[in-house]
């Protein structure tokens, strides 16, 4: 081989080094920027020049898949695994397509490949769990999760649907424990409303939803030590989100309900301590908003299609202004 045609082989070598680099930079940028027709156009010239760069395709198949287009990311993805028919990382996202499409056989399928290539490619173990959990396969969803839960303890995806795969295989106490995990580690939000109506439809009132303004919040219950009105340490927190949101808001005005079977005299005074509480955390709170009220019953509430007597708990309610 001449030196020119050995000085043309480096410099095509480079120059292939260069694009492979930049479809690395690229894709991720467009996806993370939302640039998806940018994205798309750009990818495209790169495939006019080399058309079996999987790589390239895969992004392709990624920015239509963002941009909610399925049905043109199809092509791009089963044509990167068919050239890289040992990546993992493609096999994954072919499922998403084909979930996308809702082609769930294909997607399970997809999954499965991933997963003999590399058992360790945890978003396939999870959303293969999330496959079977819509499939009513309680067994294979709880497995698929648990083994996504060995490897990182807080993912919140295993952690919201493990519940629910305990709860289609009929196992209460362990579905009970396994809300209760969850909303430790992730107790806001709309997943955590949901643990929370999953918890109370299971007669487990330690947390609650309620309406504070326009917003449902999840609250860990106020709890007293027994037979007083001395509140315990693991209230207060909900009580300073409560706070929190009477000092942003002057104009809110909240009923703290106390209720405790029998003795009205020990509901009135645990109202007062709620009061005094807030107060003293969250100097901008007018007395003003909050409203008490106290009784000594039980308080009755409905999840899960019955009806519960709770013999001591506090509730809130929001005071709605006549318009």
């Amino acid at each position: 081989m001449s030196k020119m045609s050995s000085w043309k082989v480096v410099v095509l070598i480079v120059v292939m080094s260069v694009a492979a680099g930049c479809t690395v930079v690229k894709g991720p940028y467009y996806l993370n920027t939302k640039k998806y027709s940018e994205g798309i156009h750009d990818f495209s010239s790169i495939l006019a020049e080399d058309p079996q760069n999987a790589e390239a395709l895969y992004y392709m198949a990624r920015l239509y898949m963002a941009d909610d287009k399925p049905e043109q990311a199809m092509p791009y993805i089963t044509r990167a695994v068919a050239l890289e028919p040992g990546n993992d990382t493609y096999l994954f996202w072919k499922g998403i397509n084909h979930w996308a499409l809702m082609e769930y056989d294909e997607e399970l399928r997809s999954y499965e490949k991933a997963l003999e290539l590399n058992p360790r490619n945890s978003y396939a173990r999870l959303y293969m769990g999330h496959n079977l959990l819509d499939r009513e396969d309680w067994k294979g969803a709880l497995q698929a999760y648990d083994h996504v839960l060995a490897s990182d303890r807080y993912d919140p995806d295993a952690l919201y649907n493990r519940p629910r795969a305990l709860h289609g295989l009929g196992k209460l106490a362990e579905e009970r424990s396994a809300w209760l995990t969850y909303l430790k580690s992730y107790p806001d939000g709309a997943l955590a409303l949901r643990a929370v109506d999953g918890l109370n439809a299971l007669g487990e009132f330690s947390w609650r939803n309620f309406y504070i303004g326009k917003r449902r919040v999840s609250f860990e219950a106020v709890q007293f030590e027994p037979g007083t009105d001395v509140l315990k340490d693991d209230t207060k927190p909900s009580l300073q989100l409560l706070a929190a949101m009477l000092g942003n808001s002057r104009q809110l005005r909240v009923h703290v309900v106390t209720y405790v079977d029998a003795a009205p005299e020990l509901a009135r005074k645990r109202a007062l301590r709620i009061r005094e509480y807030i107060l003293g955390y969250a100097g901008g709170v007018s007395p003003r908003q909050l409203l008490l009220s106290w009784f000594g019953e039980p308080e009755r509430v409905k999840a899960g299609g019955k009806t519960r007597n709770l013999n001591e708990s506090v509730s809130f309610i929001t005071q709605v202004e006549k318009q």
